[in-house]
């Protein structure tokens, strides 16, 4: 039996003694993301080079602190860039490079150094090669991507018209680089990266994270069961993602390199799987599917998947794998046909029928495990709803699920989907 003592984290002496030299963060650089350009302040397109330099930054020891998204405006990219200098250590800027009059972070850097720009004939060989590559004659409005701030280094983009350049101002880097994705990913990772690493004297793996994932288990209570330990947690620091079905337990530790960083995690780690035990699905890159179909292919299984308003989003996820351990999958979305093909009385029906369905396809085949999902999206009012039955049921294997839930199409299928994927889960590491 669980005692009210298991909830409260406690270390032993030694064990304190042990990990007192590591817990003390360490003083990492501060940095300032600014994205440029008006599209994305219009909605026009999504930001996703400050999720991509976000995640590197953290990986090579650089604290993100700050991300900021200015238009097009000399003036209010001027405010931005002052800001970051004023409460960062490295302010990194993503677009304005290009040759159109709107492209102003060459000009706004220059402003702010209180430099001229200067033409460089090396950049201006770089940027007509690339178009000769391609079979195209420069347009003479490139030439303006030549220019940089007076005492900056230039960053050569050999997949790209726009060259990349470091300045600094007033002793602190800004580093600025093209908007267009692949251009930035190609300079983050073979000039960007090691640029910044020898700048700060980095070392990889400075911070660390450890992602635990967790399913069919809410927010709310993710955080009654470990809330103790995410308000006492300072390094590792511990926070909380959800999204529909999934929660993500991120624990975050920084340290000298990734071995003490290690060290700090797994105390914490440990203490929070025993505490959600088999809400507990994977870790870091494994997903929900790839942790079934582990399941179902160590043992030698086979699965049936049989949909309604999922829409085939469950056999979707598990054909993602190379061995995928699907032999058939069927949508069904109308109760009709469905009480036609199956033999089913009721709407919605019962989970006795359901599971005799799942234990009616498995037996297709000799190693076979059904898993069905149903459910019928009812409009009421302005919202949806689904009475919902997953079951998952083969040879010593039977887990069965029902629940009842409102909201939009696309979030009751993403959350019917996880459902009936971790109703097979539970099921597989419970079967006989």
């Amino acid at each position: 039996m669980r005692t009210a003592n298991r909830h409260n984290y406690r270390q032993t002496a030694k064990e304190k003694e042990k990990l007192s030299l590591l817990t003390t963060p360490i003083s990492l650089p501060v940095c300032e993301i600014i994205t440029i350009g008006s599209e994305l302040l219009l909605g026009q397109i999504q930001d996703t080079n400050s999720t991509f330099l976000a995640a590197e930054l953290a990986r090579i020891g650089v604290d993100v602190r700050f991300r900021t998204s200015v238009g097009d405006s000399s003036e209010d990219m001027t405010m931005a860039l002052n800001s970051a200098l004023g409460r960062s250590d490295l302010v990194i800027t993503t677009g304005g490079l290009g040759p159109t009059e709107d492209d102003l972070t060459r000009e706004v850097v220059a402003t702010v150094s209180g430099v001229p720009l200067v033409f460089k004939q090396e950049l201006m060989d770089q940027i007509d090669a690339v178009f000769k590559r391609y079979g195209y004659r420069m347009p003479e409005s490139n030439r303006k991507q030549a220019y940089i701030p007076e005492g900056a280094e230039a960053i050569e983009n050999p997949v790209g018209t726009a060259p990349a350049f470091v300045n600094k101002i007033r002793g602190k880097p800004v580093i600025c680089l093209p908007g267009v994705p692949r251009e930035l990913k190609y300079l983050w990772a073979n000039a960007v990266a090691s640029w910044i690493k020898k700048r700060f004297a980095l070392r990889e793996n400075m911070v660390t994270y450890r992602v635990l994932k967790a399913a069919g288990i809410g927010e709310s209570k993710v955080d009654t069961l470990i809330g103790d330990i995410i308000r006492k947690s300072q390094n590792p620091k511990i926070g909380l993602l959800a999204s529909p079905g999934e929660i993500k337990i991120r624990i975050t530790a920084e340290a000298k390199d990734k071995e003490d960083a290690l060290r700090l995690i797994t105390p914490l780690e440990q203490e929070i799987k025993s505490r959600l035990g088999n809400k507990i699905f994977g870790v870091d890159d494994e997903t929900l599917e790839s942790v079934v179909s582990r399941l179902l292919l160590a043992r030698g299984l086979e699965t049936v998947v049989l949909e309604t308003f999922t829409c085939g989003k469950i056999a979707e996820r598990l054909l993602e794998s190379i061995e995928s351990p699907v032999r058939e999958s069927m949508i069904i979305p109308r109760y009709d046909d469905l009480a036609r093909c199956f033999s089913i009385t009721e709407d919605p029906p019962c989970i006795e029928e359901v599971t005799s369905v799942a234990r009616g396809l498995g037996a297709r085949y000799a190693r076979g495990v059904g898993l069905v999902v149903i459910g019928f999206l009812r409009k009421q009012g302005e919202s949806y709803y689904v009475d919902g039955r997953a079951a998952a049921a083969g040879e010593g294997l039977v887990k069965t699920y029902s629940w009842t839930m409102g909201g939009d199409p696309a979030m009751l299928r993403q959350r019917g989907t996880v459902i009936g994927l971790n109703t097979l889960r539970l099921g597989l590491i419970s079967a006989r």
